[in-house]
């Protein structure tokens, strides 16, 4: 009877027309962001004859080629990268070529094809040594080229010196002295030398990592949203209501239905998505420290491809069952389905809309730092300067943000409970 009940509760989320259209554009935009991924990123790869190639045989060409260069990033490392780079641009079958303009030969396209190809192995170090080696607001993709292997001993230690040139300046004034502490302490205390793989699969699925949860957010504030307020749009409340269990097991397997729901939703969209993205793109380099990549390389969290991935998702999570409990809470104070979509909109897109150089302070900064919408965008946080200093002791995101809506997702259901059970039935 119990498994009967749960089941009925399934069926009147998911069998909604507005559930199945939702559903199906979930599915839609999330393949055709795949898609574009797969074509889009890999549009300036080139082949050993010099010719553009994109897709999947691009993506096999270029893994072949990085996963040649798989090691440990020590100095030695480092300078080989930049011996290899001088050696290829100094090739005599480059000399030149032009290397600028619009208005390039077709032979002079195919052969700067041909010198990429042979530098395609090592653009993820390349990428990191612009990091290391450009002053803080000045980048330069060429730097390289003026490098010589002497300056290979500055890679790691230049990474802490920028740290500490761009915390002394106006820039950080947002974060207090214990914050800056925590971060120069961090980038100390970061073991080196790090272990280069290749690691797009794990790199594209945290680049999609928001696109992912954000979308799948809004589907979950549909599902969620007539959870309650169909009961009284339909007039079932006054038969739900005046019945005994109705009026205290009928509304827990209506808050256990939908947290289930929020889940297999979640969970299923996330092993598919991000099945499909290590299926293209391949699971090697999870065991490679998020430092190792440019998108990671100023991080103060020391952890792996692998963990990164892990806690964004499980942020995600978190800040998803919140957004379902919040829409159970509203549809239980709201009568119209819409009104409470339209509530948690608001919630969810207007703080990560707010520029927050228009709220200026470091208290008003921690508080949008704090507000839903930074779970759904776990991998930024990875990437930024985002602490909290409390009394002197300095915490992460993620060790504050899943306690604090851990929390409010324990209030939040109760609430929902006892409003829908204390509505007076008409």
């Amino acid at each position: 009877m119990k498994l009967q009940i749960l089941k009925y509760e399934l069926k009147k989320i998911f069998c909604k027309r507005s559930a199945i259209i939702s559903l199906i554009v979930l599915a839609v935009y999330l393949g055709s962001s795949i898609f574009s991924c797969v074509q889009a990123t890999w549009a300036d790869v080139a082949d050993a004859a010099g010719n553009g190639i994109s897709g999947i045989k691009a993506i096999n060409l270029v893994k072949n080629e990085k996963m040649k260069w798989n090691g440990i990033v020590t100095e030695k490392f480092i300078g080989n990268i930049i011996k290899e780079n001088h050696e290829i641009n100094s090739d005599s079958k480059y000399a030149g070529i032009s290397k600028s303009g619009t208005h390039l030969s077709k032979l002079d396209t195919q052969l700067l094809n041909m010198q990429f190809y042979q530098k395609q192995g090592f653009m993820d170090i390349q990428d990191l040594i612009t990091d290391s080696y450009c002053k803080i607001h000045f980048y330069d993709s060429n730097i390289i080229d003026s490098l010589s292997v002497d300056d290979a001993g500055r890679f790691y230690s230049n990474r802490v010196n920028n740290l500490k040139e761009l915390l002394a300046s106006d820039e950080s004034s947002r974060l207090t002295k214990n914050e800056k502490e925590y971060l120069i302490n961090s980038a100390q205390n970061l073991t080196t030398p790090l272990k280069y793989s290749y690691a797009d699969g794990w790199l594209n699925a945290l680049e999609k990592s928001a696109t992912v949860i954000f979308a799948l957010s809004f589907v979950i504030c549909i599902l969620m949203a007539p959870i309650f307020s169909v009961e009284y749009q339909t007039g079932s409340d006054v038969i739900l209501l005046t019945t005994e269990h109705g009026k205290k097991k009928g509304i827990i397997y209506k808050l256990f239905a939908g947290l289930l729901s929020t889940s297999l939703v979640y969970w299923i969209t996330v092993c598919i998505v991000f099945g499909f993205i290590f299926m293209i793109f391949g699971f090697e380099g999870g065991n490679s420290q998020i430092q190792a990549s440019s998108y990671g390389w100023k991080s103060f969290y020391h952890i792996t491809n692998s963990e990164a991935l892990l806690m964004v998702l499980l942020l995600g999570y978190v800040g998803c069952l919140f957004i379902s409990s919040l829409a159970m809470f509203l549809s239980s104070k709201v009568k119209t389905s819409f009104a409470t979509i339209i509530l948690l909109g608001l919630i969810i897109m207007l703080p990560s809309t707010i520029d927050q150089f228009l709220i200026v302070g470091s208290f008003w900064d921690k508080v949008l730092n704090m507000l839903p919408s930074q779970m759904l965008l776990g991998w930024r946080l990875l990437q930024t300067f985002t602490l909290y200093d409390f009394g002197g002791k300095v915490f992460t995101p993620y060790q504050i943000l899943p306690v604090l809506y851990g929390i409010f997702i324990s209030l939040l259901l109760p609430f929902a409970y006892s409003s829908f059970r204390k509505h007076q039935v008409s």
